[in-house]
């Protein structure tokens, strides 16, 4: 039973990332600080999200590597497969979730915020079991320890370097008019997303009993 524990843990984790990414695209609220940079990259090319969603995902996993100074080996390309499969699960919640654009701000809070502690909790089940983040999680995580801060720190330096850079690659396409395409939950998810995945570490961990799952 142990020898399925980490694995099915690890899978659930990832599907509890992409509950959260189906309950923001259910909102009018917007999308988070790298939804919005690859957004701005879509639009501003164009490049269709097919190869864009890959390209950034390459790009990011190398900067994780660099920036922990890994040698590059098989485990590179596992954030790409980690983001197909997050992808079909999108897809499938994406027919079975109740919308709520068309309704008041308190659901479309509730929808973020939700998604904001499934993102904290799905990430620090993927920890605890030490296999491959999605790829800009990767990236976050590799900050964290760089730097030897919390995960949910490099968390919250990664979506500031997102939203930065949208707000650059916006101003080279032009994208004024459109606000860069930062909404209320590009806001709220830098502002939070960092406190929940470090606020939610330990209760993860004591649900799950961290010695059995590692």
């Amino acid at each position: 039973m142990k020898k399925i524990k980490k694995p099915l843990t690890y899978l659930m984790g990832l599907s509890i990332l992409g509950l959260a990414v189906t309950l923001m695209q259910k909102t009018n609220l917007g999308m988070n600080s790298w939804d919005a940079l690859n957004r701005n990259f879509y639009y501003g090319i164009p490049i269709d999200y097919r190869y864009l969603t890959p390209i950034v995902a390459l790009v990011l996993i190398t900067f994780a590597y660099i920036i922990e100074k890994r040698k590059f080996d098989i485990k590179f390309f596992f954030p790409l497969v980690i983001s197909f499969y997050i992808g079909l699960v999108i897809d499938l919640l994406l027919l079975v979730i109740p919308d709520v654009t068309q309704m008041s701000i308190v659901y479309n809070l509730i929808y973020v915020f939700l998604a904001i502690i499934f993102i904290a909790i799905g990430l620090n089940m993927i920890i605890i079991c030490n296999y491959p983040l999605p790829a800009l999680d990767q990236f976050c995580l590799a900050i964290s320890k760089r730097y030897k801060i919390t995960f949910g720190k490099g968390k919250l330096i990664g979506e500031v370097i997102a939203l930065v850079g949208t707000l650059i690659v916006g101003l080279i396409f032009k994208h004024q008019e459109f606000y860069f395409y930062i909404g209320p939950t590009t806001i709220i998810g830098l502002v939070f997303i960092g406190f929940f995945v470090d606020l939610l570490a330990k209760p993860v961990r004591i649900f799950l009993g961290e010695n059995s799952v590692n």
